[in-house]
């Protein structure tokens, strides 16, 4: 599988805790720290990716088009959106908002 399908199926699943739509499924949310233990810390069979740092994996990220954007914590679109951002940022960690208009939850064929 390609890296945006890769993605796309770790933010569909509930497999992963790190990694989750938001801004109505506009948006991917990626609480740093969580990740990296959770996905790029995986070894042998059960990796994702072929990388192992936080900066490999952003450098994919913008090879593929997404781009940074800002949050505000309180517009979140749904009731678990909130709550998933409100822990994340209550436990102190860097939460990540990456943007693609090709990585959109209602329009998985873009991808």
């Amino acid at each position: 599988l390609s890296f945006p399908q890769k993605l796309w199926l770790m933010v569909e699943s509930d497999q992963f805790q790190s990694i989750w739509w938001s801004q109505g499924g506009k948006c991917v949310a990626i609480n740093e720290e969580r990740f990296k233990e959770e996905v790029l810390g995986r070894e042998g069979p059960l990796r994702v990716f072929a990388m192992q740092k936080m900066k490999s994996f952003i450098r994919q990220l913008n090879f593929y088009g997404f781009t940074k954007v800002q949050w505000d914590f309180g517009r979140s679109v749904s009731l678990p959106e909130f709550l998933a951002e409100e822990a994340a940022a209550s436990a102190h960690s860097k939460i990540l908002y990456y943007y693609n208009p090709s990585f959109n939850r209602e329009h998985p064929q873009l991808l």
